[in-house]
């Protein structure tokens, strides 16, 4: 009876929204936010920049979005596509979040 319980209360919770944060989450982004601020000057979004942000997060979810970018901040705090320092447009996108 407690396996068959346990069972249905499983199949009433609810499953994750994708385009919110769990709080370990949320508290990453802030954490890869606060340090690309830190970093030394990053240039404005150019173009490529922004068009680099765009493929990267089309048709990802906050969640998905947000382990991307959190997972490929480099040491210093910036995000690089190649040798274009993509810094100001994922920092606009993680503000954003």
């Amino acid at each position: 009876m407690r396996a068959l319980t346990l069972l249905a209360l499983a199949a009433l919770t609810p499953l994750a929204d994708p385009d919110w944060l769990e709080p370990s989450v949320e508290n990453e982004v802030e954490h890869a936010i606060e340090k690309a601020r830190r970093a030394t000057a990053a240039p404005p979004p150019t173009k490529e920049a922004r068009e680099f942000v765009a493929n990267a997060t089309n048709g990802l979810d906050k969640t998905a979005i947000a382990l991307r970018f959190v997972s490929t901040q480099k040491a210093d705090g910036r995000w690089f596509d190649g040798t274009n320092d993509v810094t100001r447009a994922v920092l606009a996108v993680l503000e954003a979040l």
